[in-house]
């Protein structure tokens, strides 16, 4: 009786670690936030009565996916993004140093008065040197200095 309890207690602790293995397996790999050494958009913003304000904004960057970089925007101030930024984008020029792989992305800097969650880019493994802008509505934002810098994936 003793041997068939302690055959049994093993075969549902291998049935258990077979499953939580699987599970393991099929997990998301997580978003891991990369240093970025950069120089960041400054600009201001004007309105009928002039110049309404100005902000500084980096990049964010995560790596998501294998090869993959999750790339956002990081207002400053913070109220940007309910004044100053609300309907502007962002655009980056991207290359990737050590695969020569590059392309442009645009997306909304910000959404419901906070930094928008950014955009997927599959720029693979290396060195990735980027240029940023902000493009405003209209003629409401002007970027004064862009963006540039680097991260490595």
């Amino acid at each position: 009786m003793r041997r068939r309890t302690v055959a049994t207690i093993g075969a549902i602790a291998a049935v258990g670690a077979f499953g939580a293995g699987a599970g393991t397996a099929l997990a998301a790999p997580a978003e891991r936030p990369l240093s970025v050494d950069q120089i960041p958009n400054a600009g201001v913003t004007v309105g009928s009565n002039g110049v309404t304000g100005g902000f500084v904004a980096s990049i964010l960057a995560s790596a998501t996916e294998p090869g993959v970089t999750l790339i956002s925007l990081n207002t400053t101030p913070t109220e940007a993004c309910a004044t100053n930024l609300k309907d502007a984008r962002v655009g980056i020029t991207w290359k990737n140093t050590s695969t020569g792989s590059s392309g442009d992305e645009v997306f909304a800097a910000c959404t419901a008065g906070r930094p928008a969650d950014g955009v997927a880019v599959t720029t693979g493994n290396g060195s990735i040197e980027f240029t940023t802008t902000i493009l405003g509505k209209g003629d409401q934002t002007f970027t004064v200095v862009p963006g540039s810098g680097s991260f490595t994936r």
